[in-house]
């Protein structure tokens, strides 16, 4: 998780889509992610096997012609539509800043079912990245701010997640593996933050409630749920 004390809200339309079991088969979905992402991934290996998309400008610029391609050409489903408009823009908008070899990266991860063979770390990362793709702010805090609930600054109306930088270091082992408990502090739907930790195999439970901001521990793996810091 990126070490910066605030990340600016983003705007509607750059956020991640959104599903729901109304509108998407939720298998066939992620099935279809899955599939996509592997047939992007491979054939950018392909090119850079050739000598092509050598830099990043060059494999952004690759990634939105064949996705372009696949768009025209009506190549996936109807599901996945919207995931490829997505990449699309946010490739266009942001350039190679846009990392679409990432977010395939992780839609390949996370949709194929190698999510949880992952570092607890690396779960975690990714869990936050996608909390701030769909537009949470995100504050990691010293212990003195940690200590006095310094949350003034955050925008009015964002939802957001806190977190104690020294907590979180130590919560860690060298090789990725979480060894303690690490709170988090939550502005916002506490339920949609549980929930998408638990889409990345990572365990968190609402510990308590305050006018402010709601506590949300992320437990250990095979850990006593009620075990604290």
């Amino acid at each position: 998780m990126n070490n910066q004390d605030y990340y600016p809200r983003m705007r509607a339309e750059e956020t991640r889509p959104i599903r729901t079991a109304e509108s998407d088969d939720p298998k066939n979905t992620t099935s279809a992610l899955s599939h996509l992402a592997f047939c992007a991934l491979t054939a950018l290996a392909l090119e850079r096997q050739t000598g092509g998309a050598a830099t990043l400008y060059a494999e952004n610029l690759f990634l939105i012609r064949w996705l372009a391609t696949a768009q025209k050409q009506k190549r996936f489903p109807k599901s996945v539509a919207v995931d490829i408009v997505w990449l699309l823009a946010r490739g266009r908008k942001h350039g190679p800043a846009g990392k679409i070899r990432q977010h395939l990266e992780y839609l390949w991860r996370s949709c194929s079912g190698v999510m949880a063979e992952q570092s607890d770390l690396f779960r975690l990362t990714y869990a936050c990245e996608y909390l701030k793709d769909q537009g949470w702010n995100n504050y990691v805090m010293n212990t003195r701010e940690w200590s006095n609930g310094d949350i003034a600054d955050h925008p009015p109306g964002s939802a957001g997640f806190y977190v104690e930088k020294a907590a979180l270091n130590a919560g860690y082992s060298s090789e990725g593996k979480q060894i303690h408990p690490v709170d988090f502090r939550i502005i916002g739907e506490h339920d949609v933050f549980i929930e998408v930790f638990s889409n990345h195999v990572l365990t968190a439970r609402h510990v308590e409630s305050s006018e402010t901001y709601h506590t949300v521990r992320l437990i250990p793996p095979a850990s006593d749920p009620v075990v604290t810091q």
